[in-house]
C-alpha cells in the first residue's frame, strides 16, 4: 500500500519540498538584486524604533519589545 495515495494533499504551482540548504542562496540572492533590505529601511526611518530587551537574570531569557 502506498500511503501517499491515501493523503489528500493540495495541489500547488510551488513545490512543497522545503528544500532550504539550496533554495535560500537563490532567495537572498533575489532580494539582494531587489535591493530589498535597502528598502525595508528606508520605509522603516520614520517608523517608531523597537529593541529587545532581554531580563538577564531571567532563566527564560524573556524577551519584551518596547521603544528604544
Amino acid at each position: 500500500m502506498n500511503y501517499k495515495d491515501t493523503l489528500l494533499l493540495p495541489k500547488t504551482d510551488f513545490p512543497m519540498k522545503a528544500d532550504l540548504v539550496t533554495r535560500e542562496p537563490e532567495r537572498l540572492k533575489i532580494w539582494e538584486e531587489q535591493g530589498l533590505y535597502e528598502k525595508i529601511q528606508e520605509a522603516r526611518k520614520t517608523g517608531p524604533s523597537l529593541c529587545c530587551m532581554m531580563a538577564r537574570l531571567s532563566p527564560t531569557a524573556m524577551c519584551t519589545w518596547g521603544p528604544r
